[in-house]
């Protein structure tokens, strides 16, 4: 396999993966009400609320501004400090289309940028690493929703994902 299909393959793949992630954030996000998304058990924790916009603006800045030259409009201390404002169906509106925004720029990105130097949160950094960058971002996130929704439920919370093996996607979970 050539190099440039290789990178090919790759994007794809994390592509593929950030809508898992949206998958799964959905799903423990959906099992919570509006009063829920927003409650902070310490004024020093974050809220899912809060955990939404961060992945918000890390996307729009890593992914929709780095690679896609969008304007950067990011403020990352409002995406912690908001506490209302935003009903659970906005949120994840919010999230959904920015993860099909951003997956849509990965996965049509032509394997000779993927090494390009790109100017993203004052630092260069290779497309490569934003991507990678932006994938486990949203991985970790999307772990703290779940285990935040968990805690709400307790015993009520549903598991809804898929191993990727039943998705035709591999052997391992």
């Amino acid at each position: 396999m050539s190099e440039a299909n290789s990178a090919d393959v790759i994007v794809k793949e994390i592509a593929n993966r950030m809508n898992e992630l949206l998958e799964r954030a959905e799903s423990a996000i959906n099992q919570l009400d509006d009063t829920q998304v927003w409650y902070r058990r310490d004024p020093t924790d974050n809220a899912v609320g809060n955990l939404v916009l961060h992945l918000v603006g890390n996307l729009r800045q890593w992914i929709l501004g780095g690679l896609a030259d969008q304007p950067d409009t990011r403020d990352r201390p409002v995406e912690f400090s908001t506490q209302s404002g935003l009903s659970k169906a906005e949120l994840m509106q919010m999230l959904r289309e920015t993860v099909e925004a951003s997956c849509h720029i990965i996965r049509n990105l032509p394997a000779d940028r993927i090494a390009e130097v790109k100017r993203i949160q004052d630092t260069n950094t290779t497309i490569a690493y934003a991507i990678v960058m932006a994938v486990s971002h949203l991985g970790l996130h999307v772990g703290q929703i779940q285990f935040i929704t968990k805690s709400f439920l307790r015993e009520r919370y549903q598991v809804a994902c898929t191993p990727p093996a039943k998705k035709g996607r591999g052997e391992f979970w």
